[in-house]
């Protein structure tokens, strides 16, 4: 929560109010950008121009914004526990032992109470980004059906079932699929083809899965990819079953660990350079200009996106359709990507990312102030007094 007053009228009720509408408004403004983000942290360029296939980014705003539900929800559950939690927590944190000065806490217990509302909000937030990075894919697939079915260049299926004649697929069974053409990272992979990603070699004979339920699933998917928000958590569940929506937990920890210390650390070294002599001890003793908060904002940024992007990057891979099936931990996916796509690959939507931490901050700060007026002054109304 992005405010840096207390008063005597702020309550827990203006601070869910004010918070988790500020929160929403901030996630549906910088939406796009997470939408690109993800977009490029999940294409592998080069290996789409292997094989000539059109580029799949959207092509309306309302593409842009697929996936903007989940994220919206997850930002207001996420912060409405945080809140919950954090107020729960530090009164428990306060309570005196020997029953004086209960209001009174220390920097100790505060820290305490802080690490278990993280703990509670993380927990709340990793289905919703399981749902949105899965919404995110399935629109992405619609893109690439729909354009590589005008183009003339692509002669196979991408999800790696050749369309080519018998005699053809049955030479090319030497080799693996995903070596002779194109195999979407967004479709559901069959077992053969993700034996084939993990081990480099073939599962004879090919599609030897095909009367199975998840592979009949994954078929059926492949072809008419959910882009709504109930049809994704329908195609999650019937495919992964709840598991599916917790993958990516501990990496998702690891990522909001990181961007707190690396946040905390930088901003706090940084106000320490440009006001060395302030003795005090406080968070808000510093007294900055507009433009030197907007520095420390800004190298803060800088540090979050440099130190914990790789994580971000891992992370989606995690939690990407087949991401358990091909990477199935943290270590393996950052392996995997270093060794497969080269180092640049942990960097991939930096730029989106850059942005929307930038500005989000300052766009969630800017409603809740807002906001917090409005639902104080509403507080002290008194209806039908006239």
């Amino acid at each position: 929560m992005p405010t840096n007053k207390t008063n005597e009228n702020d309550n827990l009720l203006t601070a869910l109010v004010s918070g988790c509408t500020a929160a929403a408004v901030s996630a549906t403004l910088t939406y796009p950008l997470d939408f690109i983000k993800t977009q490029q942290q999940l294409n592998n360029e080069s290996y789409m121009k292997k094989f000539n296939v059109p580029p799949n980014y959207p092509n309306s705003l309302n593409q842009l914004f697929k996936g903007g539900s989940a994220l919206v929800l997850g930002s207001v559950f996420k912060n409405s526990t945080r809140l919950i939690s954090y107020n729960w927590s530090s009164q428990f944190m306060a309570i005196d032992s020997h029953g004086h000065n209960s209001n009174k806490t220390t920097a100790p217990r505060i820290v305490i109470a802080g690490i278990m509302s993280a703990f509670f909000e993380t927990l709340t937030l990793v289905p919703f980004e399981n749902i949105k990075i899965t919404m995110i894919q399935n629109q992405t697939f619609q893109n690439e059906l729909n354009r590589i079915k005008d183009s003339k260049d692509i002669t196979y299926d991408i999800t790696g079932k050749s369309s080519h004649s018998h005699s053809q697929a049955f030479h090319a069974q030497k080799k693996p699929v995903y070596l002779r053409q194109f195999v979407s990272p967004h479709a559901y992979l069959s077992n053969d083809i993700i034996d084939q990603f993990r081990k480099n070699k073939v599962r004879f004979p090919l599609q030897s899965n095909k009367g199975s339920h998840i592979e009949n699933l994954k078929a059926y998917y492949n072809k008419h990819p959910s882009l709504t928000f109930l049809g994704t958590i329908k195609e999650i569940y019937s495919l992964k079953g709840i598991k599916g929506f917790a993958a990516g937990t501990f990496i998702t920890f690891t990522r909001q660990i990181a961007i707190s210390w690396v946040w905390l650390s930088t901003y706090n070294a940084t106000r320490q350079l440009i006001d060395p002599h302030n003795k005090e001890n406080g968070w808000f003793n510093h007294k900055h200009t507009m433009w030197q908060s907007l520095g420390l904002h800004l190298l803060s940024s800088i540090a979050v996106i440099t130190v914990t992007q790789p994580l971000d990057v891992i992370k989606t891979h995690v939690q990407s359709k087949n991401g358990k099936a091909i990477y199935r931990d943290s270590l393996t996916t950052a392996y995997k990507l270093f060794l497969n796509q080269g180092p640049l690959s942990l960097f991939k939507g930096s730029l989106p990312r850059f942005i929307k931490v930038l500005v989000s901050g300052g766009i969630t700060a800017t409603v809740y102030e807002y906001l917090e007026g409005i639902v104080n002054t509403a507080g002290g109304q008194k209806m039908f007094t006239y």
